[in-house]
């Protein structure tokens, strides 16, 4: 049997990562929601989300060609998605007032995202911490139960 994941088991999985977000936008579908707001509320987001990851894997990438004896090899690929995602990011919020939400420069956008995109980092990390000292209180001793 393959263990090889097919096309069609990454768009079942795409679509059920999507399906809470499309959820709340057919819900949300009759209200007076702006939806360009929304999209250029997510587009930042997700422009800064990937800066910031990118510059991650950078730094992940090269811990990991240190232990390979290959310097270069794995990491310089992720200096180009880093200076390419910073590229994007200024030329997307230097175009007209599409991604400057309402900050006045783009610099203030910019760390808008940023403060955004730790404060929102955070409160995951903080979620999921509660949640592993919730399983962790609700475990119970295998000799308790037997007796």
């Amino acid at each position: 049997m393959s263990n090889r994941i097919g096309p069609r088991h990454l768009v079942i999985a795409g679509l059920l990562f999507l399906l809470p977000t499309m959820i709340l936008i057919l819900l949300q579908g009759d209200s007076t929601y702006d939806t360009e707001r929304g999209l250029t509320r997510f587009l930042n987001a997700f422009l800064t989300s990937y800066t910031i990851a990118s510059v991650f894997f950078v730094v992940n990438m090269f811990q990991y060609s240190k232990s390979r004896k290959e310097p270069t090899a794995p990491w310089i690929s992720m200096v180009y998605a880093v200076i390419i995602s910073i590229l994007v990011t200024l030329l997307l919020t230097s175009q007209g007032g599409f991604l400057m939400e309402e900050n006045g420069s783009q610099r203030a956008q910019i760390l808008y995202n940023i403060i955004h995109f730790i404060v929102t980092s955070i409160a995951i990390l903080m979620a999921a911490g509660i949640m592993v000292l919730i399983s962790f209180a609700n475990l119970e001793s295998k000799e308790k139960n037997e007796s």
